[in-house]
């Protein structure tokens, strides 16, 4: 696998008249090649901790009756936005999607890639065949075909750590595209196109998870061989792979075996992983299927840890989402996972699950603490996290289980039905929700939603059927949105960065290493500014999974204001100490003036 880029760092040196008007020091964790003064956080609990069997809360109930749908709120009109400053804004964007954006992914700030299936879209490729996959520059308001020859239906995608994403699986093709199951595929942002390793990879894999390492490759999970409702073993894929490969021809290598996921069949599809944070820089997976969530040593292919079952179903078809929290220097870094939604019956008429648990996976005795999820029953629904730690959750339906509807168009069953409309807003901090301003549009099966590097949320997709189809209660549906959460709608002056370690944000991809001061310059016009940071990984979104999300704290140093220009900046923050706090990949970095966010983050390489 070839390398895209030449690494380089630039550093600033600040001269000149500089005032300091703010001194934040904190302690920073120990790079790998310092003396240790305290314990990182750890990646299991202690050897002698026996896990709890679960809280009786936690055992799954019966399959609850649906509740009466709740009216659709009001169509708004596109470009018009709507709502208020206290329970957040919906704008359904004039543009519309062209294929159904049943994955979508950041690959640039004010770009958004969508990736369907082979489908009927509106959008043509250069050959005149229907789009799978396109191109949406927010900023340009244009939508452009990406070419692709293989089938990309219900495929998993993650960065690497020189920047280029990584995307595989797929359906059985057709005869204008060929089969997906074992292709790779390549965006690199820098090129705006899509390259395609057509059958490569050892096995076939439809519904896997992939997720970005500490060593800059990437992990494939499992899957199966073909499509499916619950998995089955006779198609089962119990395997993993990684890439790139250890050949210097690029030759795969040979997939390993997973006991687990055959241990959990049949809700083994799309698992929910996680990196642990650890001192020894190695590739500790939090994994959860079928309720059961391990700690997983992937560099050694090892069973670390069995953690308490959780309550009810929360992987496909009965669909929930997981995150792990933000991640702060103040507390060591302490993982701690939330799962959210699910279906505790595979059955189309049960109203969906009401909670969610949290877990602090490197307590003495950990275990799940349930939580109503906000009093909104949801099943396949999103999460995002915002720069300032809170996190989004949407879309969704409130009865049912992911999977296509049945029946013919003039009949049709729905299997998932009675939207979520209302997102909500978790404070991870006083764990309390806030219903929130409610969209118009349905979000069912395949939705998505992912932050912006401007600090709202883009919802696109829904499509609970087979194929194209128009005049529904649930058509297939190409409209985008913008929900802009009540942080970014206040009277509060947003910040703007200029530069990175001297290099104008605007279109570049700024290197920075770990462990290390970075510099930023940024304006704000508030007399009185108080200034906090994040990096994040936006990640890729498909089927409620956010692959490789993840947000980090950033210590800032220092700030100084620049007394020879006006209402500018300098403020000095440290990088993450090692790559399991974040995995190395493209990543933004956000500053937020008393909570309110940047008006765009500045793009980094963390290498």
């Amino acid at each position: 696998m070839k390398n895209y880029y030449s690494y380089f760092l630039l550093f600033l040196l600040i001269g000149g008249f500089l005032l300091s008007i703010n001194i934040n020091n904190a302690s920073a964790y120990p790079s790998q090649n310092q003396r240790r003064q305290a314990p990182a956080a750890k990646a299991a609990p202690p050897k002698d901790a026996a896990p709890k069997d679960a809280p009786k809360d936690a055992n799954a109930p019966a399959g609850k009756a649906a509740a009466p749908p709740a009216p659709p709120p009001a169509a708004a009109p596109a470009g018009k936005e709507v709502g208020d400053a206290t329970a957040g804004t919906w704008t359904i964007l004039p543009t519309l999607t062209g294929v159904n954006a049943m994955h979508m992914f950041v690959p640039r700030p004010g770009q958004y890639i969508y990736v369907d299936k082979l489908e009927a879209n509106p959008l043509l490729q250069s050959n005149g065949q229907p789009a799978e996959s396109a191109l949406f520059d927010i900023d340009k308001n244009t939508l452009t075909a990406l070419d692709l020859t293989s089938d990309t239906f219900c495929s998993a995608g993650s960065f690497m750590g020189n920047g280029v994403l990584v995307h595989t699986g797929g359906d059985n093709g057709n005869v204008q595209f060929a089969a997906g199951q074992q292709t790779l595929r390549f965006y690199d942002p820098m090129v705006g196109k899509w390259e395609e390793k057509v059958g490569l990879m050892k096995s076939k894999r439809w519904y896997p998870t992939m997720l970005p390492l500490v060593d800059g490759r990437v992990v494939i999970m499992g899957g199966s061989t073909g499509g499916t409702g619950l998995n089955r073993a006779e198609i089962d894929n119990p395997t993993y792979n990684i890439w790139p490969p250890s050949s210097a021809d690029g030759t795969p290598d040979a997939d390993r075996p997973m006991p687990f996921l055959t241990d959990t069949l049949p809700y083994n599809l799309y698992v929910f992983m996680h990196i642990v944070p650890n001192n020894e820089n190695k590739n500790m997976l939090f994994m959860l299927s079928n309720q059961q969530p391990i700690l997983f040593d992937l560099d050694t292919g090892t069973l670390v840890y069995n953690y308490p079952k959780i309550a009810v179903q929360r992987t496909y078809p009965q669909t929930g989402t997981s995150l792990m929290l933000p991640l702060f220097s103040s507390n060591n870094y302490a993982p701690e996972i939330m799962v959210c939604g699910g279906q505790a019956a595979f059955e189309i008429t049960s109203t969906a699950e009401a909670s969610c648990g949290r877990m602090l996976l490197n307590a003495n005795q950990p275990a799940w603490v349930m939580d109503d999820f906000g009093g909104i029953p949801r099943v396949m629904p999103d999460n995002v996290i915002l720069p300032n730690g809170q996190v989004v959750f949407l879309n969704g339906a409130q009865t049912g289980f992911a999977g296509f509807r049945k029946g013919n168009k003039a009949n049709p069953l729905w299997v998932n039905s009675n939207p979520a409309f209302n997102p909500v807003l978790y404070d991870p901090v006083g764990k309390t929700y806030a219903k929130m301003n409610p969209s118009t549009v349905a979000r069912m099966y395949h939705s998505v939603a992912i932050l912006s590097p401007d600090g709202y949320v883009f919802v696109a997709g829904s499509n609970p059927q087979a194929s194209v189809q128009k005049g529904l209660e649930f058509s297939t549906e190409y409209r985008a949105e913008i929900f802009k959460p009540p942080y970014i709608l206040t009277d509060v002056p947003r910040p703007t960065i200029i530069n990175v370690n001297g290099t104008d944000i605007a279109g570049n991809r700024i290197p920075i290493a770990y462990n290390q001061q970075t510099i930023l310059v940024v304006s704000c016009t508030d007399p009185k500014p108080s200034f906090t940071a994040a990096i994040i990984h936006l990640g890729f979104v498909t089927h409620s999974q956010n692959m490789g999300q993840r947000y980090v704290g950033l210590d800032i140093a220092s700030v100084n204001y620049d007394a020879n220009a006006a209402g500018q900046y300098i403020i000095t923050l440290t990088t993450p100490p090692n790559p399991t706090i974040i995995a190395p990949g493209p990543h933004y970095i956000f500053i937020l003036n008393n909570g309110a966010p940047c008006v765009r983050a500045a793009e980094v390489l963390l290498n």
